[in-house]
């Protein structure tokens, strides 16, 4: 199947560092035309999310949409932007057993005041079990894949080195990095087992099944291309609404930046989840234990889980062993 509101690239291999001139071109536009958009005024930006909702459905059908729902501030006001269009699209979130509570008893509340019907959907594997055998969540999702690949002993290309050379130094490690089998043993030796692993085993992978075992395949996500680079970067090379080889996606919210979030919530009078409120005042979402960006500021996911339920802390810490990783990785936990 192929949409026609995709963005489709006209020459082949966006992921070829040797990109052609035209690609190169086409890229730099793409990416100041997302500034524009991102700059559009507020009212519009709720006109055009409306537009690529109502694209998707009249493509694919309502029947195989759903809406991706996590209880965060993003999905909840795309939750509203599909309920104010007279749709009640089947929620689906995935609870990879790391979610914040205030988060589920958010969504079970939402979707039953708005007669919604919401599906959780869980890992077949624990958390616990997926770090004891591949690794845990450290520093960020590619250096935690590229230290995961170095841990068995893969050859990394030399981009990929140069990026995560800072992080080996960090680690202890003044060797050099394209030595792969250097690295390898020094990290088994310093039990610095990190990987990435968990976002596919407890998210991605139990998500892909469910949309086997239900047949919808057009996943409509709340997701913002002001949270990261790699969010821009796949609006750049595909759109709001594009297809992968299991799925579609459509991102509706895409230009919306966090002042858009809270302007329409205070718009339509809509309440988060408590976390986003004093005592807690969260930005983001997500699984309370993951080191993802914890190495980068003060105030990381420990900290503030310590703040917020001090039992779960020292659980995650004492039971499941983030307190040793997070010394090696020297990254504060209080």
């Amino acid at each position: 199947m192929r949409s026609s509101f995709s963005f489709q690239d006209e020459e082949t291999g966006w992921n070829n560092p040797k990109k052609t001139k035209k690609q190169k071109e086409l890229l730099s536009y793409r990416g100041k035309v997302l500034n524009q958009r991102m700059a559009y005024p507020f009212d519009y930006k709720i006109t055009l999310a409306k537009r690529r909702i109502q694209a998707a459905i009249d493509q694919y059908g309502e029947e195989d949409c759903y809406v991706s729902f996590s209880g965060g501030k993003d999905s909840t006001i795309l939750s509203h932007l599909v309920l104010s269009m007279g749709y009640k699209l089947e929620h689906v979130f995935s609870n990879t057993r790391l979610e914040y509570p205030e988060c589920i008893k958010f969504s079970k509340e939402w979707c039953k005041k708005n007669g919604i019907k919401l599906n959780l959907v869980l890992p077949d594997i624990l958390p616990h079990e997926v770090w004891k055998k591949h690794g845990y969540p450290m520093f960020s999702k590619e250096i935690a894949e590229l230290l995961g690949r170095m841990w068995l002993g893969y050859k990394c290309h030399p981009k990929k080195i140069k990026k995560v050379k800072g992080f080996l130094k960090r680690l202890g490690y003044n060797g050099d990095p394209s030595d792969s089998k250097k690295v390898k043993n020094f990290l088994k030796r310093k039990g610095l087992k990190i990987s990435s692993k968990c976002c596919y085993l407890l998210k991605k992978k139990p998500m892909k099944e469910w949309q086997k075992r239900s047949g919808k395949k057009v996943a409509i996500m709340g997701v913002r291309a002001e949270e990261s680079q790699i969010r821009r970067t796949v609006w750049v090379r595909k759109g709001c609404i594009y297809e992968t080889k299991d799925q579609v996606v459509v991102h509706p919210i895409i230009f919306f930046t966090e002042k858009d979030i809270f302007e329409y919530a205070k718009k339509y009078d809509i309440r988060f989840a408590d976390i986003y409120y004093e005592p807690h005042n969260l930005k983001r979402n997500g699984c309370f234990c993951c080191g993802f960006g914890c190495h980068m500021t003060e105030e990381n996911n420990f900290i503030k889980l310590k703040q917020m339920n001090p039992q779960l802390w020292a659980s995650i810490m004492n039971h499941w062993g983030f307190s040793k990783i997070c010394e090696k990785c020297n990254v504060k936990i209080e």
